[in-house]
């Protein structure tokens, strides 16, 4: 990609914007679409056993349609903002914050099982894999136990807070701050209707999305 410079946002470059965008609601959709219940379930029926995989090649799946996108992307290198000194040294500690979220998420929720590497690994060494069970997997601890959606809130901090941007990241950050959040409110209805009581308190005791340090009792 070129260097930032600022560039007029001539129609062109807006319409680039919007193909760009487009792409990313595209990767979105598909993304979403393997992950739905119905779509699990008939993957399910078809592959049997074999379903165990089936986390490990949505995440293959998802990582390389991404990077398909991403090459496909529309060059848009003109700069939007760019913060210097103290306040850019305050954004760069929220996006770390939001790393940091990130990865306390993945170590609470056992990272390795959700991206499918842990039944990949039982298989090879002859183990039968656990299956997927949203109740006995689901967790209050951890990054769990601050903010109902840790990834989704680090991921929108992380996204939201670059000290420099151009349009091509801009579009980027937009997408994803935007499928986040429609991800969360989605995924706290499936969750409701699957775990009834024992989401209701913990949605009562529990932030959705800004991290509460002291949790209400």
């Amino acid at each position: 990609m070129s260097p930032l410079t600022p560039g007029v946002l001539t129609p062109e470059v807006l319409a680039d914007a919007g193909r760009a965008f487009g792409l990313w609601a595209l990767w979105g959709l598909l993304h979403s679409l393997l992950a739905a219940r119905r779509v699990k379930a008939a993957f399910e029926r078809l592959l049997g056993t074999r379903y165990v995989l089936y986390p490990l090649g949505y995440s293959v799946f998802s990582l390389g349609t991404f990077l398909v996108v991403f090459a496909l992307e529309p060059d848009l290198p003109q700069l939007l903002w760019a913060v210097e000194g103290l306040p850019a040294l305050g954004l760069y500690a929220l996006q770390l914050a939001g790393l940091a979220l990130l990865a306390w998420a993945g170590m609470s929720m056992h990272g390795l099982k959700m991206l499918g590497v842990t039944q990949l690994v039982s298989l090879l060494r002859r183990r039968a894999p656990d299956a997927a069970d949203l109740r006995r997997d689901f967790t209050s601890t951890g990054a769990y136990a601050v903010v109902r959606h840790p990834m989704h809130a680090g991921g929108v901090l992380f996204l939201a807070c670059q000290p420099r941007l151009s349009l091509g990241g801009a579009v980027f950050a937009l997408f994803g701050c935007l499928y986040m959040l429609l991800g969360t409110v989605l995924e706290e209805r499936r969750l409701a209707r699957e775990l009834g009581p024992v989401w209701a308190d913990y949605a009562r005791r529990v932030p959705m999305l800004v991290p509460r340090l002291r949790p209400r009792s």
